[in-house]
């Protein structure tokens, strides 16, 4: 069972950063087998479970479904943004951020950073993860770090007690 007060205890700021850094990591530690082990396209493709999940090496040259396809340059300076923004966000928290919040928000970083390195050494992402069975986009493990901080962080978002509720609770004498 999650210990609800471990969560909202805050995050150490270097732990917010190693948990970043250990998501691109992941991510180019998977990326290189998947270079070393699979040949691009199809027939390479390595099913784990056939025609559910397979192991498909392809290239992106876009973002998330192959949008701006080939404007490098264009996706290399919004992810600096999005890192920046996500780095002045963890620096404003004055090391307050939630443990939760920033495991939420550490993920982005990571895959942000390990997709940009992608780009940065081959002009476009390495992308492996074949779920065949819904026939979605192939995708990483940054992408998968991505799209879980962020549900996450809209999870949070939602279940976080507003301003005037945390004052409502925290003052007895409000009620009466």
């Amino acid at each position: 069972m999650v210990n609800v007060q471990q969560i909202k205890r805050p995050l150490a700021p270097h732990w917010f950063y190693i948990a970043a850094l250990g998501v691109a990591g992941l991510d180019q530690i998977t990326k290189a087998l998947v270079l070393l082990k699979i040949p691009l396209g199809d027939a390479g493709s390595v099913p784990v479970i056939p025609n559910v999940f397979h192991l498909t090496h392809v290239r992106n040259t876009g973002i998330a479904f192959s949008m701006l396809e080939g404007k490098i340059p264009v996706i290399l300076l919004a992810s600096a943004l999005v890192m920046i923004g996500i780095v002045v966000t963890e620096r404003k928290s004055k090391g307050t951020m939630s443990v939760a919040s920033g495991i939420a928000l550490s993920l982005p970083l990571g895959g942000a950073i390990g997709n940009m390195i992608d780009r940065l050494r081959f002009g476009n992402v390495v992308d492996f993860i074949d779920v065949r069975v819904i026939k979605f986009a192939i995708f990483n493990v940054a992408d998968s770090a991505i799209t879980v901080g962020i549900i996450w962080l809209l999870l949070i978002s939602f279940f976080q007690p507003t301003r005037g509720e945390q004052v409502a609770a925290s003052d007895p004498q409000r009620d009466t």
